[in-house]
C-alpha cells in the first residue's frame, strides 16, 4: 500500500483525523501528507473537509519572556549613590513580543516559553490569555525565577547599566521541546529566539529539518548566535542583526554590499532565506530567488525597543499571507516602524490593516 492509499484508508477509520497525526502513521512529514491530501481532494477521493478540524494554522513562538523594568532617572545619575527615579514595568522578551504582535495581527499564536512559579509568571501567563495567546504549552517551573530585564536609563533616555536574571533559561532541555514536538510541528511556522538551550536549540534545528518545518530563527545576540550549530539547515530563514550577521559568516560588514557575501556564507550553511536588519539602514535580504537591500520608511522615534520584533512578526505573516520574501520584508519594515513611533514595545497602532497601509504608502 503506497502513501497515498495509507492517508485515505485512515481517514476512512477516521475523518477527524489531523494531518499531525496522519504524519506519525504513515512516517512522512506534514506539509507532505498536506500535499497528498490536496492531491486526494482534487482528484475527488475525498468531499468535504472534515478530517482537517483538529489542525489550526498556529504560528507557535518559542522563547523568551520576561518583565522588563525601566528606572528613568530624573537627573543625572551619581553612581555609588541614591538616585531619584521614575520606574515602569512591561511585558518584555523576544518570543513573547512577537506572539503579541502575532496577535495584534489577528493570527493564531501560540508561545511556549519559561516561567517561574511566582508573581511575575502569574501576571505574564495572565496578560497572554487575555491578549489571545495559547500558553498551553508554556512550562512553569517551581524552584526558578520568571527572567526579568532592569534597565537604568539617564533622563536623556541613554542606558546607564542593564541587569538580566533569565538563569531559569539555563534548565529548558531538549526533552522539554520534545514532548511538545507534536504541537510545534503541527504549526503552520515556527518563531524562536537564542534564549533557550544551546541543546534545546540543537534539537529545535534537527527536527525542523527532519519534519519540513518553516522555522524563523531570531540569534538575539552576538553572544547567544554562538550557541548555533554549524549545519543551520533545518533554518528557513535567519534573522540577524549586522554584529550577529558577521559573528555568524565570519564576514566583516562595512558596506550594505558587504551583506551579500556573509548571505552566501550563511546560505552554505543551509539557510534558506537570509534577512539582515541593519538599524536605521533597513534591512538586506537574501533567497535563491532575490536579493536586496530596501531603506525603512522614515519615521519620529519615540522608543526602539521592539522594533526588531515588530519587523520579525510581520515579515512572517506576510510570508504567511504568500508573499515574496521582498514583499514581506516591507511588511516587516512597516511594522518596525509603527512600533518605532510607540512608547510600548509592541505598538497599540499594530494591525494587519495598518501595516498594508504604510506599506503601500511608503513603498509603492
Amino acid at each position: 500500500m503506497n502513501k497515498e492509499e495509507q492517508i485515505l484508508n485512515y481517514i476512512r477509520i477516521n475523518p477527524y483525523i489531523s494531518q499531525q497525526q496522519l504524519s506519525e502513521k504513515v512516517g512522512i512529514s506534514r506539509p507532505a501528507v498536506a500535499n497528498y491530501i490536496k492531491k486526494l481532494v482534487q482528484s475527488g477521493q475525498i468531499k468535504g473537509r472534515a478530517y482537517i478540524l483538529n489542525d489550526q494554522e498556529t504560528i507557535t513562538c518559542i522563547g523568551g519572556a520576561n518583565v522588563d523594568r525601566k528606572a528613568i532617572a530624573s537627573q543625572t545619575v551619581r553612581l555609588q549613590s541614591s538616585n531619584p527615579v521614575n520606574t515602569e514595568e512591561s511585558l518584555g522578551g523576544v518570543a513573547r513580543n512577537v506572539a503579541e504582535n502575532f496577535a495584534k495581527l489577528s493570527q493564531t499564536t501560540s508561545l511556549i516559553t519559561f516561567v517561574g512559579q511566582d508573581k511575575e509568571g502569574e501576571w505574564l501567563l495572565k496578560e497572554s490569555k487575555r491578549m489571545n495567546i495559547d500558553i498551553s504549552q508554556t512550562a512553569v517551573l517551581p524552584n526558578h525565577r520568571t527572567g526579568t530585564y532592569t534597565a537604568l536609563l539617564e533622563p536623556t533616555g541613554e542606558l546607564v547599566v542593564s541587569l538580566a536574571d533569565m538563569d531559569i533559561y539555563d534548565e529548558v532541555t531538549s526533552k522539554m521541546i520534545e514532548d511538545r514536538w507534536n504541537h510545534i510541528s503541527s504549526s503552520q511556522m515556527i518563531f524562536a529566539d537564542t534564549n533557550i538551550t544551546e541543546e534545546s536549540l540543537i534539537y529545535l534545528i534537527n527536527n525542523c529539518k527532519k519534519d519540513d518545518c518553516q522555522l524563523y530563527l531570531d540569534p538575539v545576540s552576538s553572544i547567544k548566535a554562538e550557541k548555533l550549530p554549524e549545519d543551520l539547515s533545518g533554518v528557513h530563514t535567519l534573522l540577524p542583526n549586522q554584529e550577529e550577521a558577521e559573528i555568524l559568516s565570519g564576514v566583516t560588514i562595512k558596506e550594505v554590499e558587504d551583506c551579500s557575501k556573509a548571505c552566501e556564507f550563511l546560505h552554505a550553511r543551509g539557510v534558506k532565506q537570509v534577512v539582515i536588519t541593519l538599524g536605521s539602514s533597513g534591512i538586506y535580504f537574501s533567497s535563491k530567488e532575490n536579493q536586496g537591500h530596501i531603506a525603512p520608511p522614515k519615521v519620529e522615534v519615540v522608543d526602539v525597543t521592539g522594533a526588531g520584533d515588530a519587523f520579525a512578526a510581520c515579515l512572517m505573516y506576510g510570508q504567511l499571507k504568500g508573499e515574496s520574501l521582498e514583499s514581506a520584508c516591507r511588511l516587516g519594515l512597516s511594522g518596525a516602524a509603527i512600533t518605532l513611533q510607540a512608547n510600548d514595545s509592541v505598538s497599540p497602532q499594530m494591525s494587519a490593516e495598518n501595516i498594508n497601509h504604510m506599506a503601500k504608502e511608503f513603498f509603492q
